[in-house]
């Protein structure tokens, strides 16, 4: 029978993995945001109580609620800042540690626009961005030059991890032969775990949250970063290391199941006791 959980954070959950410490370090994320960003003191006012759980919020409403996600001594200022939904490449790399995908080898992603971003982390390994062949730009020259830059780093490995959607991806490796290429689907969490896809799961605001073990096939959360609660059919998803913008009970796009006799739902891995997400 399925084990249902509840959080995760790098800085005081352990290598091996604790139910009770997860449940608490969730807890202590869902005390700031009610306490100190006015999104969810919000729900607060809106229920007329205070209440023990966010409401979970589909991920596409949080779009243009940037400001009403940091907290109150730390607004977000657009006119200072880049936008906070370019997320933190920590998260890429983990996911694609989680997934086999092999170390020190440079990343390029396929994204909407060129981030100038040389390395995921400081420590690497050394990141590019591709334009997939529908991005809006001037035209495929355009595009070309801005991908020039991957393509020589790819080049000058002779090597590259490569992470997009997989249309992209059937678009995209070709223009990179020779270069040894590990593609790595991005894909929706129901996408994931219905088909058992072997890739990394994304959200727009999210970021990259689980992604396919190679060992056991299923789609484990990376855990010490995010947390995982029911929400109806679906799953609401807490980051549990981000402040700026805080999100907290986050239904990613793509976490409904299309068959009504489904539930996306937050196991336990048999084999490596640590959160998965499964339907049941």
């Amino acid at each position: 029978m399925p084990v249902r959980f509840t959080a995760a954070d790098w800085g005081s959950m352990p290598v091996r993995f604790s139910a009770a410490r997860w449940e608490r370090a969730y807890r202590g994320v869902v005390r700031t945001a009610f306490g100190r960003v006015p999104f969810y003191r919000d729900q607060w006012a809106a229920a007329g109580r205070a209440l023990d759980e966010p409401e979970p919020t589909p991920s596409a409403a949080l779009a243009g609620q940037l400001h009403r996600l940091c907290p109150f001594a730390r607004p977000f200022d657009a006119s200072r800042e880049p936008s906070l939904w370019i997320g933190d490449g920590r998260e890429l790399r983990d996911a694609l540690a989680l997934t086999g995908a092999p170390r020190r080898t440079p990343v390029l992603e396929v994204r909407a626009a060129v981030l100038d971003r040389r390395a995921l982390t400081p420590a690497g390994p050394r990141y590019g961005v591709l334009l997939a062949p529908d991005a809006r730009v001037v035209d495929e020259d355009r595009r070309r030059a801005l991908n020039a830059a991957a393509h020589d780093l790819a080049k000058r490995a002779g090597r590259a991890i490569v992470v997009g959607e997989r249309p992209a991806l059937d678009a995209i490796l070709p223009e990179l032969d020779p270069v040894r290429v590990h593609a790595v689907e991005r894909m929706t969490v129901a996408l994931a775990v219905r088909d058992a896809r072997p890739g990394v799961v994304h959200d727009p605001h999210l970021g990259y949250f689980a992604g396919t073990h190679p060992v056991c096939g299923r789609t484990h959360l990376l855990w010490r970063r995010f947390h995982a609660r029911p929400a109806g059919r679906a799953t609401a998803v807490t980051a549990l290391r981000r402040r700026r913008p805080m999100l907290v009970g986050v239904v990613p796009d793509g976490a409904d199941t299309p068959d009504a006799t489904e539930t996306l739902i937050t196991a336990v891995c048999p084999e490596h006791g640590t959160p998965i997400l499964s339907t049941h």
